[in-house]
């Protein structure tokens, strides 16, 4: 089976404004991922309960477009802000991919308390 993998190293955040949806270029809001300086993935987002566009590999580009609902964005942009590193890896046959961090201790918390 054939995957995509990266890590992503920087990104920028994409907030489309406006009341007349069939005029948007982009998805209301999306997040351009970058392995140093190679645009490696677009995460689209689009509001919870309408249907949104399957994921996508464009082979010209070599970008993947991940789309999920609106209410992943906090969780999304969470783990991009505080977590390091950051990987992601697309299947080109199940259509599937995800985001996720590398490997960390057990309890490695910036506010472990004592209780």
């Amino acid at each position: 089976m054939k995957y995509i993998d990266s890590e992503i190293t920087q990104y920028w955040i994409h907030f489309q404004a406006g009341n007349d949806e069939s005029k948007r270029v982009y998805p209301p809001a999306m997040i351009k991922c970058y392995h140093d300086d190679d645009f490696i993935l677009q995460v689209n987002f689009y509001p919870d309960g309408k249907a949104h566009p399957p994921n996508h590999y464009d082979a010209k580009s070599k970008l993947v477009y991940l789309r999920y609902p609106m209410s992943m964005y906090a969780h999304v942009i969470d783990i991009l802000r505080n977590e390091k590193p950051i990987y992601f890896r697309y299947s080109m046959a199940l259509n599937l991919g995800y985001i996720r961090t590398g490997k960390e201790p057990v309890g490695e918390g910036e506010y472990d308390a004592d209780f």
